[in-house]
């Protein structure tokens, strides 16, 4: 056109933003075809089209010089559909355009090979090749204003003053940056409207960010069983944190991994099983169709000859989809797995599918879970069921934290161990071993032989064994595998020694494939070192696995310091309480050591009658608290040398309730602690005090505390009496069994003095006021 409205600016602009509209909604309706090479090439011939027609319609420059928006198109199908199809696309133009040579030509081609070399820059570079750009202007500037420059030398090449080209500039830059958001503006709405009709059952069956069939084809699909196949299958995937991928590296990111992972599938098995075949790993042919669900949900429909088949099929593609889509991203470091449900085609298999790939995602992501396995079966309800380690783990972590009803138990390393193993994707045996002194030693051990219980280690062979000591002292995890775990193994202690033999024999040293070493802190000391190995798998542990077995290296150290921390608060209350009971001594004139010796021998008593750490520790702070109640009783009655009266008496036998009473005033006392002090003067026969409690009804802990007050009264000299042998008292304590005493406690008691030698048995009268199993 040398005349009109066309080669105005505003009418060119308008010409050219028109026929990137219409292109842009022909590209909108094309993409429903899928992938496929055939509408590849539709696409690519349509971008020409779009190119040629954009040559028309040129924006005026100045006078004799022209510019257009053909380089547009042309950077689309380099970023949509790949360089090798811009290439082909940019062809005709590019071949007419030098038939018509002259000065510009140079400046021409120079612009279209940058633009094309900054798409795939780009494209090579972004989160989202060969899908729709959603973009910003910025992002088109990028691909357009650098070539644009190459203006200033063309305007040079015919005689014209470099200044003046930039206005024309200044136009290409924007107007083509305009024109590329405008086009994928179009091809947006296009899609998301397609991408609606196929979700709420409209004619469209395919999905088109992938080009798969979408879930309405699926639900209508139902392929022809052809002779001599058997049987047919629908297998679940769904990629593994696909939403923790998008968040760290965008939407389009993920977009590219949701085509790419279509392609794999594609190739693995076509879309239409009459076009191609996939092989499985015992080269048996899987034929059938792949679907795109939704999200990051994809289907595959297909015929195997057998079951067999159709386990090897899918757990190859599981393999596959990983490491394929990272080729084609051309991310080698692309961390990707898979969780699929496999099962029989047929009524509801789809709702059985869906449930078998939530039980592969909670048994540890990265597998293909079928009801022929019976793990699946026996934990498709819930891995975390009533009896899973990981379960005991957590209650005994809470109650840690939380203050247990058994303050100062060791924590259960075994159940820990167990729970590691079953948490951790890939592990099948393991160790703990906890710092003493200098060196690390085994205490629990899970797929070995217990001879490796007890096994030490001194802290530099951790650290070789971990191989970073400054990592170790951190707490870093560490895996090793393969023949390099094997000689690292070898290599931390003397070949010849002891402990390399048990190594070697009990660890099974050389069947081991796979180590992580975890090193857990405990108020910022390494404390232990937990070790979970693989003996059938080189590749068992991956990226997952190390993430896992750090967070749970920080369980493992919350439970050991809040246990570590427990005993500590409880050594130091129970120092305080035996320290305030020795004090009570001096007032009552009471002979020295009684306290800390009733403590022990409660302590022993109770050890031996089963009782656990949480009983042991109130039964020692009654212990030392017991009489604590005599701070109120008067100096005339408690210091009296003689006999006391009877009202006296009633005034001494009140020290029970009051000392109850006084000790509840205290700070984290128990109801057991309590009941030691109140009930350690009741008798088994009923005739004791303050309340007269029979048999059972007396706390246990008073009932194993009176027997081992009453003894050290006997065996020590107080000034009313000489002190009793231990015999004679032994003797007495087996007399007052089922009468001041409990019967299952005399007995426990009298079977730890056995094995002192019999004495002469005639006890010395008791010539003392306040006999010591009364008062």
């Amino acid at each position: 056109m040398d005349t009109g409205f066309a080669q105005t600016l505003p009418g060119a602009a308008y010409l050219n933003f028109c026929i990137l509209t219409a292109s842009a909604l022909l590209m909108g309706l094309s993409a429903q075809f899928g992938n496929r090479w055939p509408f590849m090439l539709l696409r690519t011939g349509l971008y020409a089209l779009t190119s040629a027609a954009l040559f028309l319609f040129t924006f005026p420059a100045g006078p004799s010089l022209f510019v257009d928006l053909r380089l547009v198109p042309l950077a689309l199908a380099a970023y949509r559909l790949g360089p090798g199809w811009a290439l082909l696309a940019a062809l005709p133009i590019t071949l007419y355009r030098i038939s018509l040579g002259g000065p510009a030509l140079p400046g021409t081609l120079m612009h279209l090979a940058l633009v094309l070399l900054m798409v795939t820059l780009l494209r090579h570079h972004d989160t989202a090749p060969r899908l729709p750009l959603r973009q910003s202007l910025r992002r088109a500037l990028l691909i357009f204003a650098l070539p644009a420059l190459t203006i200033f030398p063309t305007f040079m090449n015919v005689g014209r003053d470099p200044l003046d080209a930039v206005g024309p500039y200044l136009m290409v830059a924007l107007l083509s940056s305009a024109g590329f958001s405008l086009w994928l503006a179009v091809a947006k709405i296009m899609g998301n409207a397609f991408e609606r009709a196929a979700q709420t059952g409209g004619p469209g069956t395919l999905d088109l960010l992938t080009g798969l069939p979408n879930r309405v084809a699926f639900e209508r699909d139902h392929l022809p069983r052809r002779p001599g196949w058997a049987d047919q299958y629908l297998l679940l995937l769904d990629l593994d944190r696909f939403k923790g991928l998008n968040e760290q590296r965008g939407h389009e990111f993920g977009d590219g991994v949701l085509q790419a992972v279509a392609r794999v599938l594609s190739a693995q098995l076509p879309c239409d099983g009459s076009e191609g075949e996939g092989l499985n790993s015992a080269g048996a042919c899987v034929q059938g169709r792949a679907y795109r669900l939704g999200g990051e949900e994809f289907a595959l429909l297909f015929q195997a000859p057998d079951r067999l088949a159709a386990q090897h099929f899918a757990d190859r593609l599981r393999r596959a989809v990983p490491v394929q889509t990272a080729d084609l991203l051309g991310l080698p470091d692309l961390t990707l797995t898979v969780s699929g449900g496999l099962v029989p085609d047929g009524p509801g298999a789809l709702d059985t599918a869906d449930r078998l790939m939530f039980t592969a995602k909670k048994l540890g992501r990265n597998r293909v879970v079928d009801p022929w396995q019976p793990l699946a079966a026996s934990t498709s309800r819930s891995p975390l069921n009533q009896t899973s380690p990981a379960v005991s783990t957590l209650r005994a972590l809470l109650q840690f934290i939380a203050g247990n009803d058994d303050p100062g138990a060791e924590p259960d390393l075994q159940n820990l161990l167990n729970a590691a193993i079953a948490c951790v994707p890939g592990a099948e045996a393991g160790t703990i071993t906890l710092r003493t002194g200098t060196v690390s030693v085994v205490q629990v051990q899970s797929g070995y032989s217990d001879q490796l219980i007890g096994t030490q280690h001194t802290v530099q062979q951790m650290q070789q064994w971990h191989g970073n000591p400054e990592g170790w002292r951190a707490g870093r995890a560490r895996l090793l595998r393969g023949q390099a775990l094997r000689d690292r193994s070898r290599d931390s202690h003397d070949p010849d020694s002891p402990v390399q033999h048990v190594l070697e024999t009990a660890g099974k040293q050389g069947e081991l494939q796979a180590n992580l070493l975890i090193p857990v802190k405990v108020q910022g000391d390494i404390y232990a070192e937990l070790n979970l190995d693989s003996l059938s798998n080189e590749d068992a542990f991956d990226h997952e696995s190390l993430q896992i077995a750090e967070e749970f290296g920080l369980w493992a150290a919350a439970i050991l310091s809040a246990s570590s921390r427990v005993k500590q608060a409880l050594s130091s209350q129970d120092a305080a309480l035996l320290t305030l009971g020795i004090a009570l001594e001096a007032r009552d004139m009471e002979t020295q050591g009684h306290t800390r010796r009733v403590v022990e021998l409660s302590a022993r008593l109770g050890e031996a009658l089963d009782l656990n750490a949480s009983a042991l520790h109130n039964l020692r702070q009654g212990a030392a608290l017991h009489d604590l109640g005599k701070l109120l009783i008067p100096d005339s009655i408690l210091l009296k040398p003689g006999s006391l009266t009877p009202d006296e008496w009633i005034t001494m036998k009140t020290h029970a309730d009051l000392g109850a009473d006084l000790a509840a005033q205290l700070s984290d006392l128990t109801p057991a602690v309590l009941d030691v002090i109140r009930s350690h003067h009741e008798r088994w026969d009923g005739r004791g005090y303050p309340n007269g409690l029979v048999g059972e009804d007396i706390p246990l802990l008073a009932r194993i505390f009176s027997v081992c007050d009453v003894f050290d009264a006997l065996t020590s000299e107080r000034p009313y009496k000489a002190a009793w042998s231990v015999q004679d008292a032994l003797n007495e304590i087996q007399a007052q069994s089922g009468r001041q005493f409990d019967p299952q406690v005399v007995a426990a008691f009298s079977a730890q003095h056995a094995s002192c030698p019999a004495l002469p048995a005639d006890p010395p009268e008791p010539a003392y006021a306040h006999p010591p199993h009364l008062n």
